[in-house]
């Protein structure tokens, strides 16, 4: 067996410290739920006004919107487990997620910092859009 690079090494530990700060994603996605379904029950329950129906309207587009960035951040955060576990096969990873359509070709071959800033710019999307949640619900009580 080759003794790992230190090249090798880095990309490990860069996926996997990467994948551990994806992770928290998961905690964003659980309070986004939280607000969505409390936003929506409250909001049935007391029979709103139409402020309040798009004040519901808008924290539960943007909870879908948070959904998807959160499986998008979930995903990732799996991928660089596996590119932890066998950093010096960037090329067989490009190309099974070029085989399966989940990546361009112009995205191939990216030195794993760009990979890591690219995720966590997903991350950083979603905590956004749990950001602009609160800020809507807020709006929406202060007007009511």
């Amino acid at each position: 067996m080759a003794a790992e690079t230190p090249e090798a090494a880095d990309c490990a530990w860069s996926a996997a410290i990467a994948a551990a700060i994806l992770r928290r994603g998961a905690l964003l996605h659980t309070a986004s739920l939280v607000l969505t379904v409390a936003t929506v029950i409250g909001g049935v329950a007391t029979r709103p006004g139409s402020s309040w129906v798009v004040v519901m309207a808008v924290v539960a587009a943007l909870g879908i919107v948070e959904f998807w960035l959160a499986a998008r951040v979930a995903l990732d955060a799996e991928l660089f487990d596996v590119l932890a576990a066998r950093p010096s096969d960037l090329t067989g990873f490009d190309r099974a997620m070029q085989n399966l359509g989940l990546m361009p070709p112009e995205k191939a071959n990216r030195p794993v910092a760009d990979r890591i800033r690219g995720a966590f710019r997903l991350l950083k999307l979603q905590a956004l859009t749990l950001g602009l949640q609160g800020a809507a619900l807020v709006i929406g009580c202060i007007r009511a």
